[in-house]
């Protein structure tokens, strides 16, 4: 059975895409809100094994269209249980954790998915009126084959079934039977479709997490990343979905009774120990009693004993709830009571009988669970599914112990994440009380996500293990897939003989490498995107060509690399050139780059175009003639931030008047402004320039720059071969009738590192602060700014090539289209890890060492190889 996604924006919309790809008899097997509309999954009848239509209550879709919709007024909504794979975002809660959430009929009762099948269709048969009563009695008006809600017939197929529980309990097993199977079809087609998820679900599961964990995370990954930014969108997903107790205040409140619990040997009387030192460190030993509740293990009180004298703190032993009761109640309301409990078996019957004990203490118990970080995952998942459903009161959190004795800590992390047990600390060694810590979820999924090199994953499948398995389950579009690559590699030396007048030698693989690489990054990819809507398009459709979608597309594709690369803030450079219009007349343009915080750049979402016929912006702004310089920075800034990127930004730019620049910070907006050594500022009241305040500062070398993630060069050299220093001073912006604004003057050098030849001086002024960002990142966003400059020398180039290929669609979206394409021109010359797809443009153009002039000509070139070796 092939089930298929649809998404609209209603359920009309959606439905209309099911019908024109699955026909009228198309049927529905589940429907759902999501964000930004509703989503369907349906299957056509034909795919179904003979007789399984007629006994699944699904939904056929309706084909009249003033049939009210599902979920809309007129007739009850499609509803159905979904399974955990169906769930719009990762929700840790729904994952499985022992048990279903619904009572498990006894083995004697249960009946198999078979039996269920053939129960369900009998009784659908018999309790299904025929075509003729339909018509006959259909009071709401529904259309012919219209079976309703699946609701609604287990409700009719139960009134008229002579046993109707056991009618109803088939039905819920098939129904559970069916989503189970339609989760692990989706489940497996992603994995087909997405490799990465293949590579990205081994390597966690060699980490120690679960597959419930994982096949809930992994549905919702992005199926465009490479595999670094794949691996590091799941470590943001895990940190985000691990529990970790805000603070240490919110645990030691006066009066707080905490108990430990947990099996035998996990180390609860040690760790009541460090508890107990760290209480006494915070608050004073008057301030603390300690209580044992194990007699049966030789020597645990007198242990516990121990470490009270040691601390100076009581320590009493109590048997039972009586004896717990009364020595709770001898103590002082404003003393915290720590309870060391006996460890018990996670299987014996005990376990619910001590948390009676502490539910009738007297005071209400702050549970926290004990859990071996080196135990084996279903045990640490058995562990923590008997004592969350003891009977006691909730469990508060957990306690990790052992992590250092852990070679794969994930197992302990995915118990708490499934089952939502804030961490409290974590132990890292026997000794007390230091090898207790209060952790950051950020260091524990860290610590979880590193392969040991001193252990092997023997309980994780290799990846040939992955192979087979995939390989046993290829479905047809993957055969399809695998001929379609059989014969790309017929292709490939084809190909390769058209290049090989040049004096670089590459393989079939550096091709294929090469088309990977415009889907590997982001500014390339998007690049291309827009090359095919201009060049691939119908000529009379490109002057309707949506250039707001357009924009829209590429402030998403920001917003998600931001959120997957770990940037701070988001750098917007603007920034200007010249160009020349189609008819040779001339204009200029400006535009906003988004990059990340090491200036590597994304996306272009606004343009200004002016030319003698009018002054035009992307977002639809337009004035006769340009305006003014300051006008122009001032809309690409509000703009910008009208936009909710939620993500904070610096604006970096040049040009301006410190009037623009004090109004920019009245706003709340952080700006760095490059600036001549002419600029005027003012130090301790005296008027000055900037070229004397830096000839007095003191520069420092800096070690490691951010920048140099981004680019292979500075100052126009390789970026190992230069060494950069900087150096900052605070002086004043002033200005009459207002109060003087303290900006910092960062000014920045890059030398040779082998001769110390001045390369490239640069001087600019900035509103934030050194805690907000320091010298090195600073110096490194003027150095990303200098750099990034060379994008807008690509823009001549690409306008008049788009211009040529697109002579009728609309400046706007030449711009457009242009500034996008020069910036992956810029991460094609000078991007680092660009490799193979630098090499392969070299040779498309027959230009070893791919000058300036040629960049825009080659990326065009990459962008139609990858057309060719494309599957569509």
């Amino acid at each position: 059975m092939n089930i298929s996604r649809f998404f609209g924006s209603t359920n009309r919309e959606a439905l209309r895409q099911v019908r024109l790809a699955l026909g009228p008899d198309a049927l529905i097997v589940s429907n759902r809100r999501v964000n930004g509309g509703v989503e369907i999954l349906a299957t056509d009848a034909t795919s179904l094994p003979p007789g399984m239509a007629d006994a699944i209550p699904l939904t056929q879709v309706p084909d009249q269209p003033g049939y009210p919709q599902p979920g809309q007024p007129g007739q009850p909504p499609l509803e159905r249980p979904s399974a955990t794979g169906f769930q719009p975002g990762f929700n840790p809660s729904t994952l499985p954790s022992g048990a279903t959430g619904a009572p498990v009929p006894p083995p004697s009762h249960r009946v198999s998915p078979q039996a269920a099948y053939a129960q369900a269709a009998a009784a659908a048969a018999s309790a299904y009126p025929s075509a003729g009563s339909m018509a006959a009695g259909n009071p709401l008006g529904n259309p012919p084959g219209y079976s309703g809600t699946a609701q609604g017939l287990f409700a009719e197929a139960g009134t008229q079934s002579g046993n109707p529980l056991e009618v109803m309990s088939a039905i819920g097993e098939l129904r559970g039977a069916l989503e189970n199977r339609i989760d692990e079809l989706m489940w497996g087609n992603q994995l087909r479709r997405v490799p990465q998820a293949v590579t990205l679900f081994q390597t966690l599961l060699g980490f120690g997490f679960s597959t419930a964990l994982l096949r809930a995370l992994l549905k919702r990954l992005p199926e465009h990343l490479s595999p670094k930014a794949a691996f590091q969108w799941a470590r943001s997903e895990l940190i985000k979905n691990l529990p970790v107790l805000d603070s240490e205040a919110s645990l030691w409140v006066p009066g707080q009774v905490i108990a430990l619990v947990g099996p035998t040997g996990v180390g609860k009387t040690t760790t009541i120990a460090k508890l107990a030192a760290r209480c006494v460190r915070r608050s004073g030993a008057e301030s603390l009693v300690m209580i044992t509740t194990d007699t049966y293990r030789i020597g645990a009180h007198e242990q516990l004993k121990i470490y009270g004298q040691m601390l100076r703190v009581p320590v009493h032993v109590v048997q039972n709830a009586l004896e717990l009761r009364q020595v709770v109640a001898s103590v002082r309301p404003d003393q915290t009571i720590l309870i060391d409990n006996i460890g018990i078996s996670q299987r014996d019957r005990y376990v619910t009988e001590q948390a009676a004990m502490l539910a009738a203490a007297g005071r209400a118990v702050y549970r926290l669970l004990v859990l071996n970080a080196s135990s084996h995952g279903d045990t640490l998942d058995e562990v923590a599914r008997n004592y969350t459903r003891d009977g006691g009161t909730p469990l508060k959190g957990c306690i990790i112990t052992k992590i250092d004795e852990a070679s794969r800590p994930g197992a302990v992390l995915d118990t708490v994440i499934r089952y939502k047990l804030p961490i409290h600390y974590v132990s890292n060694g026997q000794k007390v009380p230091e090898n207790l810590v209060f952790p950051s979820a950020e260091d524990l999924i860290d610590s979880a996500m590193v392969q040991s090199a001193q252990s092997k994953a023997l309980f994780a499948p290799s990846e040939a293990d992955f192979a087979a398995l995939m390989a046993m389950s290829q479905s047809p579009a993957e055969q399809k897939a695998a001929q379609f690559d059989v014969r790309r590699r017929q292709l490939l030396p084809g190909l390769l003989s058209m290049l090989s007048d040049t004096d670089i030698r590459l393989s079939s693989d550096d091709l294929l490498k090469a088309s990977a690489f415009v889907d590997e990054q982001v500014a390339v990819r998007q690049s291309m995107g827009l090359w095919q809507h201009l060049t691939g398009t119908n000529a009379a459709l490109l002057p309707t060509l949506d250039i707001t979608s357009m924009i829209r597309q590429l402030l998403k594709a920001a917003q998600t690399e931001f959120a997957q690369s770990g940037s701070r803030v988001m750098l917007a450079v603007h920034d200007q050139v010249g160009i020349l219009g189609a008819t040779g007349e001339k204009g200029r343009l400006r535009g906003t780059l988004l990059a990340s915080d090491t200036g590597e750049p994304w996306v272009t979402p606004l343009q200004q175009c002016g030319f003698s016929d009018g002054w035009l912006s992307s977002c639809g702004a337009a004035f006769e003639t340009t305006p003014p310089i300051n006008e122009l920075i001032a809309h690409q800034v509000h703009w910008l931030r009208g936009q909710s990127l939620q993500a904070p930004v610096v604006h970096v730019f040049d040009g301006g008047t410190p009037q623009l620049w004090r109004q920019l910070h009245v706003r709340g907006v952080n700006w760095l402004v490059q600036v001549p050594g002419s600029t005027r500022v003012h130090v301790d009241g005296t008027a000055t320039f900037i070229t004397p305040i830096i000839k007095q500062m003191a520069h420092h070398p800096l070690v490691a720059l951010p920048v140099t993630q981004a680019s292979d060069q500075l100052g126009g050299e390789p970026a190992h071969n230069v060494i950069v220093w900087a150096g900052e001073s605070m002086v004043d912006l002033q200005a009459r009738q207002q109060h003087d604004l303290p900006i910092r003057v960062v000014s920045v050098r890059v030398l040779n590192r082998t001769d110390g030849t001045v390369l490239k001086t640069l001087s600019g002024i900035t509103n934030m602060t050194a805690e907000q960002a320091s010298l090195e990142t600073v110096a490194s966003w003027l150095l990303a700014r200098n750099e990034l400059k060379s994008v807008m020398r690509h823009v001549a180039r690409a306008y008049e090539l788009l211009s040529q290929a697109a002579p009728s669609a609309h400046r706007q979206a030449h711009v457009l289209a242009s500034v996008q394409c020069a910036l992956a021109a810029w991460v094609l010359q000078q991007g680092p890890n660009v490799g193979v797809g630098r090499q392969v443009a070299e040779a498309l153009v027959g230009k070893p060492g791919l000058p300036a002039t040629s960049v825009v000509p080659a990326l065009f070139k990459l962008f139609s190889l990858k057309e060719m070796l494309a599957q569509d």
